[in-house]
């Protein structure tokens, strides 16, 4: 059984990561070094004087103290490659031989051995032999000698012994306190990786941009695996490439273009970890890397990126806990970009059917042709102008191209009327924002624009329609729709008449203001107000061009 301390068992495995044959010399000179450090701590504890031989080949490699003269019999030698435990050896000269094996496998056999008086310490002939081939002085020798140890045969296995099993229990300690620091590190890295994973979910938001969201993903990236190189890359996400890099070194996007198509057909089901590089094909083309886990970023039917970490800074290889790391990362990316994906497909199919239902409104009363885009349009400024963003403003758009929608389910001889109408006539043109509303209500997606179908005719002073309405009370949706409704009502021409003045139309704003409409919309109105003739003028144009190719048909 091999054994010996934590460190040097750490070099003695590093050597076998390298895919092929240890390099014998430093293999040989790693067991040497282990081996003299197990006699130099059972020396320690036991005060002896030791000396470490390959067994084999019978080599002095080691001792404990310099000023040591290694007296050892051939008979004593002879058993060198025979020891299997703690072995003393009684010599008529009053001397006892120890021999323990320090470390032994297949190729390589090492033992510590010394010797101790059994009685009294005698100058025997032999050792001053030794001395003078040494060159030692008669001091020397005699200061030597009276460092020796005299131990009985009993007391010398006991010491050894005892010794020998401290030692083992200190390796099983180092042991059990690397375990634990192991376990420690993995912990504290898979609560990093926790950690991470959650602040990411709490970001997949449809509205999280794939750039931002990307950007916090290697920022944490950088603090758990520290790395020459990071790099998030969405691949062609919109027609467009986002390349997001930590780097010390020049990695741009084509060079991971180039890495990634090196393994182009591999089938990606886990992480691709590639430790000792320089051993591969792989170091012809990319003679800088040393290490990397390259992962794909997908929802596991469609591919929207790579993520990469390369050339660790501190550790010798990636192992499972980064490859892991990275591979979360990557699905919630995967997934958050298909989320993103079918959130578009959707918002283009309800556009779609949005417009599809302003054509059908169109044909019933082709005079009104282009009235509920430029409604979208001017209340969408109007919004941009009070102050609100994003979703409203995708919201009061789209409530402002159906708000009339209702009118599919009024005669269409009331709505293609010229000149007045009558009262019963006119109620039945009320109808048409519930109406609107009932066809809209069991459509989940349009729930927010609903307020703007329903209640665009009401008045601040409670005389409009169908609610009756007052103040705060009508949705802010409604009122702004109320404004943009009635300047492109009142702006626009009809066969009947032509689109009022706007000084009048403004007049009328001023009159109405607080009474009929939101005071805080008329002003944004005025605020704007060439912006929005502006536009007005132009889906005018639009509007009629359309019309008269329509009549040509």
């Amino acid at each position: 059984m091999v054994s010996g301390t934590i460190d040097s068992f750490k070099k003695l495995s590093n050597f076998s990561k390298c895919g092929g044959a240890w390099d014998l010399e430093i293999q040989q000179d790693t067991k040497v070094e282990l081996s003299n450090r197990r006699m130099q701590r059972i020396s320690e504890l036991t005060g002896l004087s030791m000396f470490c031989f390959d067994a084999s080949l019978r080599v002095l490699v080691g001792r404990t103290h310099a000023q040591s003269m290694p007296f050892f019999p051939i008979d004593v030698l002879n058993q060198l490659d025979q020891v299997q435990g703690l072995t003393l050896v009684e010599n008529t000269n009053g001397l006892t031989h120890y021999l323990l094996p320090l470390f032994e496998d297949s190729d390589h056999k090492y033992v510590a051995a010394g010797f101790v008086f059994q009685k009294e310490k005698r100058k025997l002939t032999e050792m001053v032999l030794s001395a003078v081939e040494r060159e030692w002085s008669s001091e020397e020798l005699d200061t030597w000698l009276e460092g020796q140890r005299t131990l009985d045969v009993k007391s010398l296995h006991a010491l050894l012994s005892l010794a020998i099993l401290h030692l083992d229990e200190e390796q099983q300690l180092d042991e059990l306190n690397e375990e634990v620091d192991n376990l420690s590190e993995c912990l504290d890295e898979t609560f990093e990786e926790i950690s991470l994973l959650h602040e990411v979910a709490q970001h997949l938001k449809i509205s999280e941009s794939p750039e931002k969201l990307g950007e916090l993903c290697l920022e944490r990236i950088g603090n758990l695996i520290e790395a020459e190189t990071n790099i998030i890359w969405f691949a062609g996400q919109g027609n467009t490439s986002q390349f997001m890099s930590e780097s010390q070194a020049e990695f741009d996007e084509l060079k991971l273009a180039r890495l990634v198509a090196q393994f182009d057909g591999f089938d990606f089901n886990q992480p691709l970890v590639i430790n000792h590089v320089e051993s591969s094909l792989l170091s012809l083309e990319f003679p800088d890397l040393h290490n990397l886990v390259l992962v794909p970023i997908s929802d596991g039917t469609s591919s929207y990126g790579w993520i990469l970490s390369c050339n660790l800074l501190k550790s010798e290889e990636y192992g499972t806990i980064q490859a892991s790391l990275l591979n979360s990362v990557a699905s919630f990316l995967g997934t958050h970009l298909r989320n993103i994906d079918l959130y578009a497909q959707q918002e283009e199919m309800m556009l779609s059917f949005v417009k599809s239902f302003i054509s059908t409104l169109d044909a019933k009363d082709p005079y009104t042709r282009g009235h509920s885009e430029r409604v979208a349009l001017i209340a969408q400024q109007l919004a941009k102008q009070l102050g609100y963003t994003g979703e409203f403003l995708q919201e009061i758009y789209l409530s402002g191209l159906l708000h009339d929608i209702g009118k599919i389910g009024v005669d269409d001889r009331i709505l293609r009327k010229e000149g007045r109408l009558t009262d019963e006539e006119f109620l039945q043109i009320q109808k048409h924002p519930m109406i609107g509303y009932k066809i809209l209500s069991g459509i989940k997606k349009l729930k927010n624009i609903l307020p703007g179908i329903r209640n665009h005719h009401e008045q601040i002073d409670g005389r409009g329609y169908p609610d009756r309405l007052t103040g705060n009370d009508i949705p802010l949706m409604a009122r702004i729709l109320a404004v943009a409704d009635a300047y492109d009502a009142m702006g626009s021409d009809r066969p009947y008449r032509n689109g009022m003045p706007l000084e009048r139309l403004e007049a009328i704003f001023r009159e109405g203001k607080g009474i009929q409409w939101d005071a805080d919309v008329i002003d944004a109105y005025f605020e704007i107000r060439d912006e929005i003739t502006r536009l007005s003028q132009k889906y005018s144009q639009e509007s009629a061009e359309q019309s008269e190719e329509t009549v040509h048909e």
